[in-house]
């Protein structure tokens, strides 16, 4: 029976060791590209341990061809982050103001203009400082330094690419395989059904690369992924593990093993076998992880606050901008962030949405606000001045109306249609 349901045992630590000292040892393309978003320290040891690994690393063409294409895009991104998150904290702190401008308009010894013009010096104090911090920012369009490492640790260790039938049959496969949800890739087709079939099919590609090559070197791999989506990794009781499915097709394909890591997991494993990492470029690499994650979520959280504190009508007209960018923030990260958490911002962003256009009409504003609608609704919930982030959690959301929250109802998320 064990041997007929392999994918569902753990494998003896024996053999794990036996993989680690033997197998092949190939990268997916968001593992090279995240070397781009690390501090120059752990970046270092990161590709040092790569480099402890010199004789048995591989990667697919796809990967390669992945990581050319996609490069500047962050390196670009990097670059104008400096004033990027200048203006947006800027121009947060003024509507904050703002906001609660229209909250204690009425106190009479709160002077909000002298909160407004300290407010101002402070953000333009950070755009300076976010300004000189810029100026040490590494050209890499000049000189990249880490373009140079990849090239050299995987200079002769890059796979052959596909012939154009082959893909092709590949891209049919796909197809088939996408509308059964059958990983790796699936989850992709939502967000990249516009694009190329190259990037469409990309997860897949790889995934055929890599087992053609175990196949023709008759070897075990370890695969490094940062890709959190449900078509790599099943995930129960928080904790992720590769998807069955993915070990069970590796298998019969190969007749080897892979062991799937993340790249947290890959630097602790390959402490263990002796490759000299520190705990601290552990921490950095998941808190790259983590970023994208806070970052969504913080966003969502302080976009239910503006609608808490005021709901005037261009307060609601603003928060409906923000939300659609928050959208569009969530379709790029893509890949960084599981796509259950995903989901779950995107629904409790549509019941958002679904309660501000209620509030925006007429009859409901003038029942629940009064004209002009900038006064507090009448015994409105607290709910959320009883948590701080990141205590909301909008993994296990499906759409809701928010409606609760203007009507002072304490029963929270009553499920919209």
């Amino acid at each position: 029976m064990k041997k007929q349901f392999a994918e569902y045992y753990e494998l003896p630590e024996e053999r794990i060791k036996e993989i680690w000292d033997n197998s092949l040892i190939v990268f997916d393309t968001n593992v090279l590209l995240n070397l781009y978003r690390y501090k120059e320290d752990a970046r270092t040891e990161f590709i040092n341990v790569i480099k402890f690994y010199k004789e048995r690393l591989w990667i697919p063409y796809q990967v390669g061809l992945e990581f050319h294409r996609r490069r500047e895009e962050i390196m670009r991104k990097n670059a104008a982050a400096y004033e990027t998150l200048g203006n947006s904290v800027s121009t947060q702190l003024v509507k904050t103001v703002d906001i609660l401008s229209n909250e204690y308009a009425r106190h009479p010894y709160i002077d909000m203009t002298d909160i407004r013009k300290k407010v101002e010096r402070c953000a333009s104090s950070i755009r300076k400082s976010l300004e000189n911090q810029g100026k040490n920012h590494p050209d890499y369009f000049e000189k990249d330094d880490i373009l140079d490492a990849v090239s050299s640790l995987f200079d002769g260790c890059v796979g052959d690419d596909f012939t154009e039938d082959e893909l092709e049959a590949l891209y049919k496969e796909g197809e088939r395989r996408y509308a059964n949800q059958v990983p790796p890739g699936y989850c992709d087709e939502k967000n990249k059904k516009d694009k190329a079939k190259r990037s469409l099919y990309g997860d897949l590609v790889v995934w055929k690369q890599v087992i053609a090559y175990a196949k023709e070197k008759e070897q075990c791999v370890i695969f490094i992924t940062d890709d959190h989506k449900s078509d790599w990794w099943d995930k129960v009781e928080g904790k992720h593990s590769p998807r069955k499915e993915l070990l069970r097709e590796f298998m019969d394909c190969t007749g080897h093993n892979i062991l799937i890591y993340d790249s947290g997991r890959f630097l602790e494993y390959a402490k263990r076998n002796k490759a000299k990492v520190s705990a601290k470029t552990i921490r950095e690499v998941e808190k790259v992880k983590e970023t994208d994650m806070n970052a969504l979520e913080m966003a969502v959280w302080h976009a239910m606050q503006s609608f808490r504190r005021n709901r005037n009508t261009r307060i609601l007209n603003d928060l409906t901008k923000r939300f659609g960018v928050i959208q569009d923030q969530i379709r790029k990260a893509g890949e960084s962030i599981p796509n259950d958490f995903a989901e779950g911002l995107t629904h409790s962003i549509q019941g958002m949405q679904q309660s501000i256009a209620r509030a925006q009409m007429p009859d409901f504003s003038s029942h629940y606000f009064g004209s002009p609608y900038n006064e507090e609704p009448f015994g409105y919930s607290s709910y959320f001045d009883t948590i701080t982030p990141p205590a909301i959690s909008f993994l296990d959301h499906k759409p809701y109306s928010y409606d609760w929250l203007l009507r002072g109802n304490d029963e929270q998320g009553v499920k919209s249609e």
